[in-house]
């Protein structure tokens, strides 16, 4: 289960979705950063959103073009994993080192910009 803000009900709340896993386990918790459909296509970000298309990636049982939002980093405790649907360091490395160098660009941003 991950965090998300839910637009029609004004609430944030937490729903089941794909997630990338870039670091852990460490006392029980994974750093991961989500992977969204992003209907309003103007929530994009052109920087740092990652476009996964299906066809392109078929080892990673994506079903719709979805997006790893690199920007949106967060935590979450072992017991919300459910399942892999697949190994994208293994399966597709050219992806996955794309998406760890957006990761560090917005975090050396954020860092910049916090000094």
């Amino acid at each position: 289960m991950t965090p998300f803000y839910d637009s029609k009900k004004c609430i944030n709340s937490f729903k089941r979705r794909p997630v990338l896993i870039t670091g852990g386990p460490r006392n029980n918790d994974y750093t991961i950063l989500p992977v969204s459909t992003i209907t309003r296509k103007e929530n994009i970000d052109p920087d740092f959103d990652v476009k996964v298309e299906p066809e392109q990636y078929p080892n990673i049982n994506l079903d719709r073009i979805s997006y790893i939002r690199t920007h949106k980093q967060t935590i979450v405790h072992q017991s919300s994993l459910s399942k892999e649907i697949g190994d994208l360091k293994t399966e597709y490395e050219e992806l996955y080192l794309l998406v760890l160098e957006k990761l560090e660009e917005f975090n050396k941003r954020m860092m910049d910009d916090a000094f």
